[in-house]
This record gives C-alpha cells, structure tokens and sequence, in this order.
C-alpha cells in the first residue's frame, strides 16, 4: 500500500506526501524556511529561547508555518545554541587550563632552582660553620692564653708597685693600677 501511495505521489509532484523511511529522496523533498522566515525567527530567538504556546501560534501565522514547525525549529536552535555555548566554554576553560599549566610548570622550574640554590647556601653555610668552630677551638685556646698572659703581666705590675711601696720612694695609691 505504502509503495502504491509513493508511486502515485511522485505522479502527483511530491505534495502532500510524507515517506516514511529513511530515504535520501526524503532529504530532497524535506521543506526548506525561506530567508525571510529564517530572519523572524532568528529575531525572536534572540529576545526568547523558549516561545510560550499563544506566542508560537501567532509567529506561525505570521510565517505562515505550522506551529509544529516553529515548535521544532526553536528546539533545533536550541539545542545548537546549547551546543555552541559548551563549545565556547569549553575553549574558554581549555584557554584557562593551558595558561594555568604553564604557570604550573614553571613554578616547578623555579622551585627547582630555588632548591638548588638552598641546596649550595646550605653547604656554604655547612663549611662556615665548621670553620667557625675549629676557629672557635683555636679561638678559645688564644682567649686562655691572653688571659694567662693578661694575669701574668697584672701580677708583674703589682709586684713592681709593692717594690715601689717598700722601696719609700712613692706612696703606694700612686703606684696602683687604675685599669681594675
């Protein structure tokens, strides 16, 4: 039945007949929007991405399409509005992600360097430091040995004031050191 209704259709010019199936002379025959059309709806679409039921009935009479058609094209334009916008995002958030990993990986180069350079101050400061204390060592004998010699040269002083003293010649607090 269905191919004696095609056949008598294709003698009648096509119209008013739907093909059900999926064939290529469907794609043919499939009813394009004009220009005009396209624009209006377009138009509307930017002001409102969903048309409520009135709406939908009064842009289809003023096309001159049916309400079904309208009704699809808008969720057609839609879901590729839908689909461009994930696009965007998409390239937007990727954008975001390569700088952020450059940055990334370039903080990692710069951590890598500043831990090596920590890595050098700490042995120079290793080597310091074990200077310091062999100087220290040697430091401490030296400070010993100044103060053994210090005492020393005191004692020598005092002795030659008391030699003074009992010598008569001076008054022994002119002869007492005064550095004490």
């Amino acid at each position: 039945m269905e191919s004696e209704d095609f056949i008598s259709a294709i003698e009648d010019g096509g119209e008013g007949f739907v093909f059900k199936g999926n064939c290529s002379e469907n794609k043919d025959k499939k009813k394009r929007f004009s220009e005009e059309q396209i624009k209006s709806l377009e138009t509307m679409f930017e002001t409102q991405t969903k048309l409520e039921p009135r709406q939908k009935l009064q842009l289809a009479r003023e096309l001159g399409l049916q309400p079904r058609q309208v009704a699809i094209w808008f969720q057609n334009k839609r879901a590729r509005w839908k689909s461009k916008q994930l696009e965007r995002e998409y390239s937007s958030l990727r954008s975001d992600y390569d700088q952020l990993l450059s940055s990334f990986e370039s903080l990692q180069r710069e951590k890598q360097i500043l831990a090596k350079q920590l890595q050098k101050l700490a042995e120079l400061i290793g080597k310091q430091k074990e200077g310091s204390e062999s100087e220290l060592k040697n430091g401490s004998k030296e400070d010993e040995m100044e103060k053994k010699v210090g005492l020393f040269r005191q004692e020598e002083e005092e002795e030659e004031a008391m030699a003074v003293v009992n010598s008569g010649e001076q008054e022994w607090w002119e002869c007492w050191p005064l550095n004490e």
